[in-house]
């Protein structure tokens, strides 16, 4: 019976949508619709109207501030990335290389740590839990894995791994920190991280 009603009703809005004059070509109609709000009084069509195209207006607004603002970040993502890049060919040792991604790619504010490990078993727990399917984790951590990677900071709210190397035999862990929560998430777009770990996993292999 439910769906007979809800089939009904799209019905009405499908024809009031190929006609939009129809409660003016029909004004007693609305002598007959309950449109009264809770609160508001007497409806105003024109206005009920209004306030949904602000509305709408609204979120196409926050849509775009949205848009502008990933663009802006996979810039300065894209940007970062190429330096070190570069930075790949320079470093003659696994160290060397560590403290120049740490240094360049903490730069943004919302990353407080970067740092690249050199892949041990103590993270076997770790990559089994989080980076065994694709080598890519985004998100949150319990207490222990943060305390693994981050022993002395408990401010880490979101984080985003990288496994280098193949899983069988990993040669290192690429491993972010943010103190946002939603810094990090599932929905973030990794395609300049992935062909970076690409190129990192090349050179660590040169340097091996």
């Amino acid at each position: 019976m439910s769906t007979k009603t809800n089939l009904d009703e799209q019905s009405i809005c499908d024809y009031l949508s190929r006609h939009p004059d129809f409660l003016l070509n029909h004004p007693y109609v609305l002598l007959e619709m309950d449109l009264h709000g809770k609160s508001q009084g007497l409806p105003n069509l024109a206005l009920q109207q209004q306030r949904l195209l602000r509305e709408h207006n609204q979120q196409l607004k926050q849509q775009l501030q949205g848009m502008s603002h990933s663009a802006l970040e996979n810039e300065q993502i894209f940007k970062l990335l190429s330096e070190c890049q570069r930075q790949l060919w320079h470093c003659t040792s696994f160290d060397e290389l560590a403290i120049a991604l740490a240094d360049t790619l903490s730069r943004p504010a919302n990353i407080m740590s970067c740092q690249l490990l050199p892949y041990d078993t103590r993270f076997s727990q770790l990559v089994n839990a989080r980076l065994l399917n694709n080598g890519v984790y985004l998100g949150r951590l319990s207490k222990q894995e943060q305390q693994q990677l981050w022993p002395d900071n408990d401010e880490v709210r979101s984080v985003a791994l990288y496994l280098i190397g193949n899983r069988d035999k990993p040669q290192a862990i690429l491993a972010f920190a943010s103190d946002h929560a939603e810094h990090f998430s599932p929905t973030n777009d990794i395609l300049f991280m992935q062909e970076f770990v690409t190129t990192l996993q090349v050179r660590l292999s040169a340097l091996a």
